[in-house]
């Protein structure tokens, strides 16, 4: 087959991981002419290794940017996801090899898995060929050529068809968005839109999620089916949103929540402990809810770079009926 002139000298002695990255530099820069996408074609199917390599390019690129956010309790937080700048050819190359070298994890199959934890902040959304997995904080996600693993933690999944999602012994199929958590004694499902098919590691029995729908297994029970009232669903879904949304919950819950987002510290007197809020909040501004705990339950606050401390004065703010404020 005649080679497009302006491909071939770059991809002629290149390895599949060399070739790879550089359509995908390619591929960023704008659409390929149609010699170029006739020779892309064609060497994706010379080889089932050049599949693979170019789908974990992609992830590469998407996700060079994002590392420094998903590797530790000392990462910057990263809520929505940000415009990478183009990066030279050689300077990708050297970030695909060391991302390669951090991340991949041989399998005995021959393909390989990423893995991604969270700190104390949302992930930006991660990109598979089939959909997008977004990792709530302290979560942990092993991201594989075919599948991903909810290690442990929340996340939210917009899949579309051929995304696969596991979370202990439960494999799902979502097409739609999936939330999902994993502990080591419970998996919860949650199908927010769209339809979710589901079955058990080593059955062939496959169920079917409608939006609305949640299953949770406990350890090695049965799994137990229900459906959630849409305020249900609006407060469950809300994290993936970046929001958070409380009904008559206690100030020291609410500030607990906060705590775990924001390096910003939330302390709460134990004689405002246990007054309660109904409202929406934005999960990485704990400033906005300490202006409501002021305005609503006339808390007072005391400031400092690291922590917001809240406690009632002489004339606190007294009532039977939870206050409602949305933010």
């Amino acid at each position: 087959m005649r080679r497009d002139a302006r491909v071939s000298p770059t991809l002629a002695n290149a390895s599949p991981d060399e070739a790879a990255a550089g359509w995908t530099a390619r591929l960023d820069k704008g659409p390929l002419s149609a010699g170029e996408q006739q020779a892309l074609q064609h060497w994706l199917e010379q080889d089932v290794r050049h599949k693979g390599a170019f789908l974990r390019a992609k992830a590469i690129w998407h996700a060079s940017g994002r590392l420094a956010a998903l590797q530790g309790p000392t990462a910057p937080a990263v809520a929505h996801p940000a415009t990478l700048p183009a990066l030279p050819r050689r300077r990708f190359f050297a970030a695909a090899a060391a991302t390669v070298a951090l991340l991949a994890v041989p399998k005995r199959q021959g393909k390989a898995n990423s893995l991604y934890t969270t700190a104390n902040a949302l992930s930006a959304p991660l990109s598979t060929a089939f959909g997008t997995i977004t990792l709530d904080c302290y979560s942990k996600l092993k991201m594989g050529l075919e599948s991903s693993r909810l290690v442990s933690g929340r996340c939210c999944v917009m899949g579309r068809t051929g995304m696969i999602m596991k979370a202990g012994e439960l494999i799902f199929a979502p097409q739609g968005r999936l939330l999902l958590s994993c502990t080591p004694s419970q998996v919860v499902a949650t199908a927010v839109s769209g339809t979710v098919r589901l079955r058990l590691h080593h059955t062939d029995e496959w169920w079917t999620l409608r939006a609305g729908a949640q299953i949770t297994q406990n350890g090695t029970q049965a799994p137990e089916m229900r459906s959630l009232m849409p305020e249900e669903l609006d407060a469950q879904n809300a994290w993936s949103l970046g929001q958070l949304e409380v009904h008559d919950e206690s100030m020291a819950s609410i500030a607990s929540t906060f705590n775990r987002y924001n390096q910003r510290q939330v302390h709460v007197s134990p004689a405002l402990a246990s007054h309660r809020l109904t409202g929406v909040f934005t999960l990485t501004r704990p400033e906005e809810f300490a202006a409501t705990a002021r305005t609503i339950l006339g808390a007072r606050l005391a400031e400092t770079p690291q922590t917001l401390s809240l406690y009632l004065g002489a004339l606190p703010y007294i009532t039977k009926v939870p206050p409602v404020l949305f933010v």
